[in-house]
């Protein structure tokens, strides 16, 4: 599939399930903007991450940064189906995408990766904590967490990639929680 499925309507005040073009569904919270179709990107020195079938929670809500957002969601592929690796390595992202591309890093605190299933089939999540993010434009945030969930996608690519971004004090970080526990099969 080139192109996620049609978006899930749903009635007001209800989750939003994301259908993905990975054969997986997610789902975010009634209060975030369901971007099904759109697409996310980071690029840096260091590489770039785009996500695809995003979610998100208060864009716009830093008028100097366009497109800011105080919480995100999104899914991409890879071909390699070491789920640990590929998580290693988007998780790992962190350190770039909150430079301020001037060798300033982060602190970045990572967590064990965990193990767990999602309809019977392996899965791997790790999870980042950011803080001393360098302020370039006065949007970011003073803490993020980050969640990366690596799990065998149905379609499209060998491994699908679920990303939970969530800025510390705009929005409950347990979040990604929920939004990881909706992880099913389309």
């Amino acid at each position: 599939m080139l192109f996620p499925p049609p978006k899930i309507d749903v009635e007001p005040g209800q989750p939003q399930p994301i259908d993905t073009r990975y054969g997986l569904t997610y789902e975010i919270p009634a209060d975030w903007k369901n971007d099904h179709g759109a697409s996310s990107g980071r690029s840096g020195e260091e590489g770039h991450a785009v996500y695809g079938s995003v979610g998100s929670f208060g864009y716009g809500s830093c008028p100097e940064k366009d497109g800011g957002w105080l919480a995100m969601s999104g899914v991409a592929g890879s071909r390699d189906i070491d789920l640990e690796t590929v998580a290693t390595e988007r998780i790992r992202d962190v350190e770039w995408i909150f430079d301020d591309n001037a060798d300033t890093r982060p602190t970045v605190e990572y967590a064990a990766p965990v193990w767990f299933e999602i309809a019977d089939r392996p899965a791997v999540r790790i999870s980042a904590r950011i803080t001393d993010i360098p302020q370039v434009s006065g949007c970011e945030p003073d803490a993020a967490r980050f969640d990366i969930v690596a799990t065998p996608g149905y379609a499209t690519a060998q491994t699908m990639v679920l990303m939970v971004q969530v800025n510390e004090g705009a929005y409950d970080v347990d979040v990604a929680d929920d939004i990881i526990a909706t992880l099913r099969p389309s």
